[in-house]
């Protein structure tokens, strides 16, 4: 019987061992992944562009740029200080959703939901003081 409780916390602590090594794996693994397919795509996109030259043809558009610039004109349309506010809300509603609840954290550890309303009113306080007068986006009406 003793021999049995052995392999039941062996068990026990084998599982979280486990969890976590496959888990830093499975991220080591998505990393790599992702790197070899941009250097494929880099690698494609240098082959296309010399045989285009090779050939005297007009270069085909570099689809990064093209996302570039996507990027740029999605982030333009939104005023650089609504960030400060954004995540200031939201630090605060996390803040206070968890104060508020005694079943996530319990009674003991309230103090540090704390720490995300603090977080979140710093945020707010910045966006008051400083982040609505940042300049006005590219291409877009003034700050008021």
């Amino acid at each position: 019987m003793n021999m049995n409780l052995d392999v039941n916390e062996a068990l026990g602590m084998l599982i979280p061992l486990v969890a976590v090594v496959l888990g830093i794996a499975l991220a080591i693994v998505a990393i790599v992944t992702k790197h070899r397919r941009q250097m494929q795509e880099l690698d494609h996109r240098h082959k296309e562009r010399m045989a285009a030259i090779d050939k005297g043809l007009d270069l085909p558009p570099d689809p990064l740029v093209e996302q570039a610039a996507v990027a740029e004109r999605l982030t333009a349309r939104r005023r650089p200080g609504s960030n400060y506010l954004l995540r200031g809300l939201i630090w605060l509603g996390v803040g206070i959703a968890l104060v508020g609840s005694n079943s996530i954290l319990g009674s003991d550890n309230r103090a540090f939901a704390w720490i995300a309303v603090a977080v979140g009113v710093a945020y707010l306080i910045y966006y008051a003081f400083e982040g609505r007068w940042e300049g006005p986006p590219p291409g877009g009406p003034p700050n008021q």
